[in-house]
């Protein structure tokens, strides 16, 4: 797989041949996390890229209105940010790395120190999926490969969903600070 060029944008891909257009929204996605979460002199490739997206995409998939999470294991609440994306099925099985059924938020506590907290993991699974969906995910052989074309429209697709969800959560903010206000002022 090629890697992004890490000192220019403009040449997103290599691989792409010039004729071809590269989406502007792609371009834009690379630079907004290039400059949240990797140096400079680190190289990127599309799968890195879907990783961060997807992982911003389950936490906010199962956020609530107000941007909270439950994690799946302890129950506890928390900010869709001080959350972890945990899988299930190990993100080495590519056919389930961006499965968002296979991925859940998670604290901090239960993904890494207590490294993911199979066992409470396992029965939740089984709670929220069914035991016959658990058992085919675990004991499941086909493989999945993904092209450069499955990342980068994996990324646009994942990254208009992030898009809209904190556009939606944003206005819904902002109704309750004006409904607050209004009842304020009107007492």
């Amino acid at each position: 797989m090629k890697e992004l060029n890490p000192t220019s944008f403009k040449m997103l891909w290599k691989t792409k041949k010039a004729s071809e257009n590269i989406e502007p929204i792609l371009l834009e996605i690379v630079k907004e996390y290039r400059k949240k979460t990797w140096k400079k002199q680190d190289k990127v490739t599309r799968k890195d890229i879907a990783d961060r997206v997807f992982s911003e995409y389950c936490r906010l998939y199962w956020a609530d209105d107000k941007w909270y999470v439950t994690c799946i294991t302890s129950g506890v609440r928390m900010f869709w940010k001080d959350s972890q994306c945990w899988h299930f099925i190990s993100r080495w099985v590519l056919k389930y790395r961006y499965d968002i059924n296979n991925c859940h938020p998670q604290s901090y506590a239960e993904n890494v120190m207590l490294s993911g907290n199979y066992k409470v993991y396992t029965l939740v699974m089984i709670k929220m999926y069914w035991q016959e969906y658990v058992e085919y995910i675990v004991n499941d052989k086909d493989l999945r490969r993904y092209n450069q074309k499955d990342y980068e429209d994996m990324i646009i697709e994942r990254y208009k969903f992030i898009v809209k969800k904190k556009k939606i959560i944003k206005l819904n903010q902002e109704e309750n600070t004006r409904l607050v206000e209004n009842w304020i002022t009107s007492e």
